[in-house]
């Protein structure tokens, strides 16, 4: 018998398993739950909420915590941007496990915040490929995937499927441009190429209409496919089936890489959806899924409720710093592997879906890219490669 099997047997023989409170804290703002609108005022994607999500997490945690005599509470924190973040939560202490569904600048104060009191802070909603390395903090996780991740997938699909040379279109933003710069170095880092580049505006100023046709942007070029970087999912939506050449559109339409998406047929994700779509909801489509920034939350919980052993419980009741930093917790995903965290950058390991709006191509990593630690480590920052740099304990 194994240890963990007889330092559990013992509690449960001894009646040692006393009620300890799990306190989970969504942390958010209204502009979060907003969905994203075109500059015409067409939605383009649904934003909701992430109760829901957490809902189910604990609902199939339920066994799990009720053996270990773990009683989740869970609340949400609305953040007015309006006033000092550290006073909003300040409330909160060391036992309470925040998941942070802020964007990236709200994000970073309250995960400071967070780490000084002691707590673990799950970042499940910013993207942002410098909060891996500038919230190096002891207290601090990234559950959703990084822009690295996303397009290191996207790029290894490209490669693998012999579609070298990519025209690279994308906006003006800040934050396109700084997303495009990534896509572009993990095309070259696993061996396509930059054929060119195209910029697009949001605008419907006459100057611009000639210049933002998809068909103008596309031509005057050779190329296997176009790469779309659009961060407000607007203009993209017009360049598919536009192409001057007869070719395949990816990035933020067309194929997308996605953490999750409702038409994953493998690893038990339809049972995973399903329980989804019939959680307290008066929604039937079938198309009903968690979003990424869902799945995020989702995975969080489940990673607790998942990784939870008799070692993680003290006098002072569930050790949640404990239990984020034993290298033998995991997460069970429904991507075909367990989910853990790295040690140097408390990033997520997770495979990404090549998914389009119905149907999920393929799963990344793919086969010939090959990592000699953890297969999941060739999607996102190496160890060798990031600024932050957390060992094991």
């Amino acid at each position: 018998m194994t240890k963990l099997k007889i330092a559990l047997l013992s509690l449960l023989l001894a009646g040692a398993v006393q009620a300890e409170s799990l306190h989970l804290t969504i942390v958010s703002t209204p502009q979060q739950r907003e969905d994203l609108t075109s500059f015409s005022g067409i939605v383009v994607e649904e934003r909701r909420a992430l109760e829901r999500a957490i809902q189910l997490a604990l609902d199939e945690a339920k066994l799990k915590f009720d053996l270990y005599g773990i009683e989740p509470q869970l609340k949400t924190i609305e953040i007015d941007t309006a006033q000092p973040i550290e006073q909003q939560l300040s409330d909160l202490d060391a036992n309470h496990l925040l998941l942070l569904d802020l964007p990236a600048n709200l994000l970073k104060t309250a995960a400071n915040y967070a780490d000084k009191l002691g707590a673990v802070a799950i970042n499940t909603s910013a993207s942002e490929q410098s909060l891996r390395s500038d919230l190096c903090l002891s207290g601090v996780y990234h559950a959703i995937p990084s822009d690295r991740m996303y397009f290191d997938a996207l790029a290894q699909f490209l490669v693998h499927s012999g579609w070298l040379k990519v025209l690279l279109v994308h906006g003006s933003s800040e934050r396109d441009m700084e997303r495009k710069t990534i896509l572009a170095e993990s095309i070259e880092r696993f061996g396509g190429s930059i054929s060119d580049e195209r910029i697009f505006t949001l605008s419907h100023h006459p100057d611009d209409r000639d210049r933002n046709k998809p068909e103008f942007l596309t031509g005057r070029s050779s190329y296997d496919v176009v790469a779309v970087i659009d961060s407000e999912l607007d203009f993209g939506r017009r360049i598919q089936f536009s192409t001057r050449r007869p070719r395949p559109v990816v990035g933020d339409v067309g194929l997308v890489p996605k953490a999750w998406h409702y038409a994953l047929e493998r690893y038990g994700a339809p049972q995973l959806n399903e329980r989804y779509r019939n959680l307290g909801s008066t929604e039937s489509s079938a198309r009903l899924a968690m979003t990424d920034r869902e799945f995020a939350a989702w995975a969080s919980v489940k990673f607790v409720a998942n990784s939870l052993n008799p070692t993680h419980l003290t006098g002072d009741g569930l050790n949640l710093r404990s239990l984020f930093e034993d290298k033998e917790s995991r997460v069970d995903l429904y991507k075909g592997t367990r989910g853990s965290f790295r040690y140097w950058n408390h990033q997520m390991r997770q495979p990404i879906l090549l998914a389009t709006e119905n149907y999920v191509s393929d799963i990344a990593p793919m086969p010939k890219f090959l990592h000699p630690t953890h297969y999941t480590d060739t999607l996102g920052e190496d160890q060798p490669e990031s600024t932050c740099q957390h060992t094991l304990r």
